[in-house]
């Protein structure tokens, strides 16, 4: 009798074959199943840090606001940085900590936290990433801070000049909904000083009062060859160009923005006072430095070239603005022409901050 024969290296090349297709296959899979546990994992580290970062900017958007000075608001920025890396670790691997901070207009302040968290197994998914940036920003609102309103302390503008100059003040509104109306956030525009001869009086004139988000502005109407022709001091035609400096100031800082803009009057050709620079402005301790010698001041006559700017140096209390204007762009540069001499604004306190966030 013959007995069949069982084929068992056959059964046992099968069996390993199905081993080693179930192993295969789960190698493959593996990281899917990593990835897809570490999401969870992932997603739950950057809730926690997001909350962190959102606790801390809340808190220093509002100490921020309540700041009377530049040197408080400060240290509640070098404060957040420390809570930072007390509760998360200071994440130097991944970059540290980014935390930018700044007044959107005088009655809002912004300040967003970020940071580079490395992933943990999400990136073993096709297509995710090995980081991810975690922010949050908070929004404080408050009250506007006033500025008090007053005349340059002196103002000279040259008699020998051809051209016919003008100086206004006015009060210029920060808030864009204000800039989007028809007179684009300048209020009343008024009258302090001319090269006419002999000058006009202006001493009856009565300055605007700025309000809250306005800060006293200065523009300058220039009148092409008109300087000894009374009669066209107030053309409104194609000889005539108004620029405004449409002033802006950090409410802590006191850092004076000037967005500098001019026109023709007659059919509103933009002049280009960037590549044309119209104005310098220098800072000074006291009324004297910012005085020319012929004036009994100490200020370094100016020589053709680029004009000196604010350069983020705050005017405050107790300090005075040098401001030299060319009445042509393109000129001669010396930034001369017409010379004004302005105390840094006092603000007028505000004892209800009535602090909020709003984002």
């Amino acid at each position: 009798m013959v007995r069949p024969m069982i084929r068992t290296a056959h059964v046992v090349d099968l069996s390993r074959c199905e081993r080693g297709n179930i192993a295969l296959t789960f190698a493959l899979v593996l990281p899917i199943l990593l990835g897809a546990g570490g999401a969870a994992v992932d997603y739950g580290n950057a809730i926690r840090i997001r909350a962190a970062e959102a606790s801390i900017a809340d808190a220093t958007a509002l100490h921020v606001a309540s700041a009377e000075t530049a040197v408080a608001a400060t240290e509640a920025i070098r404060l957040a940085n420390a809570q930072l890396v007390a509760r998360l670790g200071d994440q130097s691997a991944t970059g540290g900590y980014t935390i930018d901070g700044k007044w959107l207009d005088p009655a809002n302040y912004r300040i967003v936290i970020s940071m580079t968290m490395k992933t943990s197994l999400v990136h073993l998914l096709p297509g995710m990433p090995k980081t991810i940036l975690v922010r949050t920003a908070t929004t404080v609102n408050r009250v506007a801070p006033v500025y008090e309103t007053k005349a340059p302390t002196m103002t000279q503008i040259s008699p020998e000049a051809a051209d016919y100059n003008r100086i206004y003040v006015y009060c210029y509104s920060s808030d864009p909904k204000r800039q989007a109306e028809s007179d684009r956030g300048r209020r009343g525009i008024t009258a302090i000083a001319d090269n006419g001869s002999p000058p006009t009086d202006y001493g009856s004139n009565v300055l605007p009062t700025c309000k809250e988000n306005e800060a006293l502005s200065y523009m300058l109407r220039n009148v092409r060859n008109a300087r000894s022709t009374r009669s066209r001091w107030n053309e409104t035609g194609t000889d005539t160009y108004n620029y405004y400096t449409d002033i802006s100031i950090d409410p802590i800082t006191r850092v004076q923005t000037m967005s500098m803009k001019g026109s023709n009057m007659g059919n509103g050709t933009a002049v280009d006072v960037v590549r044309y620079p119209m104005l310098e402005t220098v800072i000074c301790d006291t009324e004297k430095q910012c005085k020319p010698p012929s004036d009994g001041g100490t200020m370094v006559e100016h020589k053709a070239g680029t004009p000196g700017t604010l350069s983020g140096v705050g005017c405050t209390e107790g300090k005075f603005i040098y401001y030299g204007w060319e009445d042509r762009p393109g000129g001669d540069q010396d930034y001369n022409d017409i010379r004004m001499v302005v105390a840094c604004p006092k603000r007028v306190k505000v004892s209800d901050k009535k602090l909020r966030i709003v984002e």
